[in-house]
């Protein structure tokens, strides 16, 4: 999708916005990737207590809704630029109330929701640290906030830089606007959140095609399972994506 800006996303150009996001859920949910890691954190800090306040920002079609009735979790509530949920989807939300998240103020109060996740959002908003320091105004104390951005450090994004002077996330075709590295992630975000983890989405593509790819798919398999430390290291190299797991201050 190109960029548009907030006027022609709700106004100008709402048709052509609805003729994509209506239908769109992003490679990480696509993959299963955002649902995993919250599951291992809702298990390990919330012990797979199922009543907790989720927050999603940015819901696009749904989806994500779908993946949490699946594990359990039930008490979900969504916020988005317009709404765009498959009609199976709206009904496994509490709440959903449209909010432009660059300049609004999130709709809820105060230390409301346990853990809030942003997937796939950041990157396309004109504003997205005051996004997130409304996402860490509605959180509960040490309330959980999960987000993923493009991993502009993988050795793909860093090679096709060099090529061509620009990364893949951030094509004139596409509508990411803002970069994320470590450091500008250490010195906004992290003046409200405490990091737990971060962890690299790999696209089953690259174990894909020729002999070699599928040679590196055994050995990353077997890596993984031996020595996940050395796992993480090759996810981290080669990942499209990193999702950041934090604590609120």
């Amino acid at each position: 999708m190109r960029y548009l800006n907030a006027d022609e996303i709700k106004n100008t150009r709402k048709e052509e916005a609805h003729g994509i996001l209506d239908e769109c859920s992003g490679h990480l949910i696509k993959l299963n990737s955002g649902i995993t890691n919250f599951k291992i954190w809702h298990k390990s800090l919330f012990k797979g207590d199922n009543s907790i306040k989720i927050l999603d920002l940015g819901t696009g079609s749904g989806t994500f809704a779908y993946q949490l009735k699946e594990i359990g979790c039930a008490n979900l509530s969504g916020a988005d630029i317009d709404d765009y949920r498959q009609d199976q989807f709206k009904s496994l939300y509490k709440e959903f109330k449209t909010a432009d998240l660059s300049w609004d103020a999130i709709p809820w109060s105060d230390k409301t929701f346990d853990i809030v996740t942003s997937w796939c959002t950041l990157p396309h908003l004109e504003n997205p640290f005051y996004c997130v320091r409304e996402a860490h105004r509605i959180l509960k104390d040490n309330g959980i906030f999960m987000f993923s951005v493009p991993h502009v450090a993988s050795h793909s994004s860093i090679s096709y830089f060099v090529k061509n002077k620009n990364f893949p996330h951030y094509r004139d075709t596409n509508n990411h606007i803002v970069i994320f590295t470590d450091a500008i992630v250490r010195s906004t975000i992290l003046k409200y959140f405490d990091l737990i983890d971060m962890e690299y989405a790999i696209r089953p593509k690259i174990f894909r095609g020729g002999v070699k790819s599928k040679l590196r798919g055994i050995g990353y398999n077997l890596i993984n399972k031996y020595f996940p430390k050395l796992g993480k290291g090759l996810r981290r190299r080669w990942a499209y994506d990193v999702i950041y797991t934090l604590r609120k201050k």
